[in-house]
């Protein structure tokens, strides 16, 4: 079953990979519903804490608030939830 979710949330870290290709992203959301016609596999709730993988992480930073396209893909080591795009909401100043 196709699966596609739209999060809004704040990124609390990146992390890259272990293999050196991508990142894992810390992520509180802010709201989570699926994306028409697909099934929302991960339910989140306002305030949960996800990990996400992006393979393009370069422009995710900490701190900022992002709406993110994410999917579920299984595979025989289990599961993994995979940031499809990134937008940034707001624009935060550097610190």
């Amino acid at each position: 079953m196709p699966n596609k979710t739209v999060l809004t949330g704040t990124v609390n870290r990146v992390v890259a990979a272990a293999d050196g290709w991508g990142a894992d992203l810390e992520v509180t959301v802010h709201k989570s519903s699926p994306v028409k016609g697909f099934a929302d596999f991960l339910g989140t709730e306002p305030g949960a804490s996800l990990t996400l993988f992006a393979a393009d992480s370069g422009r995710l930073r900490p701190g900022q608030d992002y709406r993110l396209t994410a999917t579920v893909l299984g595979g025989p080591t289990g599961e993994r939830i995979v940031v499809e795009s990134a937008r940034p909401l707001k624009v935060r100043p550097e610190r």
